[in-house]
């Protein structure tokens, strides 16, 4: 569903851009051009900063990671940026050199627009995370969460914590490998897997998350559970020594 709501949001703001910047330049073929030219960068830094750098550094309480790289995820979009002006104004020159002057004019300030709506998604997206942990981690006095609800085969259904053994991320869908031997499929992104289950769940690399209550043995290199040995990332090593021999 969230997968939803951004597709729709970031459809609004194709939208909104392409109609506000073609009626005050009184052209929507220009407007489309560089809406479509631009839009991509935009949309790409977006959904770096939230599904990487928020998702595994600032909730992973990574700050100098999450800074340092949000530092090069700006250079590096901005660049970006300045390369599709140069090559936007240098194909339109050929076609509309006479329109130049007015042309700037009317769109000099679409990058600034574009990258402020990137700031206030990125500033909401922050926001709503961090609420989201904080409201996870709110009463320890609560109950302990003993079942984790998923989209599969079309059905929202309930599946137990206990009964996971390890969780497998396959690109466009999610693998749940539960005790009973069944094989539970589902299009949630195993960041959302990671947002939301429980101390006993550790990631140990880009496309696993195991239970470790149903480890058998680990060492720096792989863990051992019912079925399965998995490898553990160079990303990830150091979290994992650490948590699994304080366990």
């Amino acid at each position: 569903m969230r997968t939803q709501y951004r597709i729709l949001f970031w459809s609004l703001v194709y939208l909104v851009l392409l109609i506000t910047f073609g009626n005050a330049a009184g052209n929507y073929i220009h407007s489309f051009y560089f809406v479509s030219f631009f839009f991509p960068v935009v949309f790409a830094t977006s959904w770096f900063f939230y599904e990487i750098l928020v998702i595994k550094y600032l909730i992973g309480k990574k700050y100098f990671r999450f800074f340092l790289y949000t530092f090069y995820l700006i250079i590096i979009s901005i660049n970006l940026e300045m390369v599709i002006v140069f090559i936007a104004l240098t194909l339109l020159s050929y076609y509309e050199s006479e329109n130049m002057r007015s042309i700037l004019t009317d769109f000099r300030l679409m990058p600034v627009v574009m990258y402020l709506i990137v700031f206030i998604s990125a500033f909401v997206s922050v926001i709503s995370q961090l609420l989201i942990e904080n409201e996870r981690k709110r009463s320890p006095g609560d109950s302990p969460v003993m079942y984790i609800e998923i989209r599969s085969e079309r059905k929202n259904r309930r599946v137990l914590l206990d009964s996971i053994i390890y969780i497998e991320s396959m690109a466009d869908y999610v693998i749940i490998f539960t005790l009973d031997s069944e094989k539970i499929i589902t299009r949630q992104r195993i960041s959302y897997f990671e947002r939301f289950l429980p101390g006993n769940f550790l990631r140990i690399h880009r496309s696993y998350i195991v239970n470790t209550d149903h480890l058998r043995s680990y060492n720096r290199e792989e863990v051992t559970v019912p079925g399965a040995s998995l490898p553990v990332s160079r990303t990830y090593k150091d979290e994992v020594s650490e948590r699994l021999s304080s366990k």
